[in-house]
């Protein structure tokens, strides 16, 4: 009678154990499937890396000895999606932004931290101590402009209109393509500090990166919006 209830508690404790097993497998597809239904980026990937680690703990546990080629193809796996996990909190992190980089940041709405670090990759920061033609009429302007601080005179035809910040400088242009000259004269006070990106440079950037590139057309046309608006008489 005793030994019948050993091997009676043996059998039950192995058939919890299998199932046990059974039911890291079942999550892992489970969270795989779930990490497949979604389109959040960063909710796809975490959700992958959790059904390839219990797809892990299946291959240890399932027989005899763990199945190591299994665990081997699991394990790269996950590395893989780490690794691509990374740059995914990046894209949306701004720890590793300077000061000034944090708050130039706050004028791209339209743009997340991993964007808008990339475009900064082709910027250069000026102060001027004196005035400055940034561009002229009629000509090629050497780069897109953001005033950051400070003013600026913008002559078009005889006319001039005052420039204050935070405002782009050249944006049309850019728009319009490589050869496309400014439409009008822009000059910047001394004290100015203002961000100047190579043009050809951040034209290959978008060109490269479409959802880069969508998001500064969307930012072009929301500060086109706001100069119209600004124009439009009372």
């Amino acid at each position: 009678m005793m030994a019948h209830h050993h091997w009676f508690r043996i059998m039950t404790l192995t058939l919890s154990a299998l199932a046990s097993v059974k039911l890291f497998a079942i999550l892992a597809v489970l969270f795989q499937l779930l990490g497949l239904m979604t389109r959040n980026e960063l909710r796809l990937r975490l959700l992958l890396l959790l059904g390839t680690f219990f797809y892990i703990a299946y291959y240890m546990m399932v027989g005899p000895t763990p199945l190591w080629e299994a665990v081997l193809a699991s394990t790269l796996l996950a590395l893989v999606n780490l690794y691509a996990l990374t740059f995914v909190l990046l894209d949306r992190s701004t720890l590793w932004m300077g000061a000034h980089q944090r708050a130039l940041f706050r004028h791209f709405p339209t743009l997340n931290p991993g964007q808008f670090r990339r475009i900064m990759q082709h910027a250069s920061w000026h102060g001027l101590d004196d005035d400055r033609t940034i561009c002229q009429q009629g000509e090629v302007p050497d780069g897109l402009v953001l005033l950051l601080y400070g003013e600026g005179v913008l002559q078009r035809n005889e006319k001039t209109s005052k420039l204050t910040p935070v405002r782009f400088i050249g944006e049309m242009s850019f728009l319009r393509g490589a050869d496309s000259v400014a439409n009008a004269t822009v000059i910047l006070r001394a004290g100015s500090r203002y961000v100047m990106w190579n043009r050809a440079q951040l034209r290959r950037k978008m060109d490269s990166d479409r959802p880069l590139g969508n998001a500064l057309l969307a930012m072009f046309n929301l500060e086109l919006l706001e100069k119209l608006d600004r124009s439009w008489p009372e």
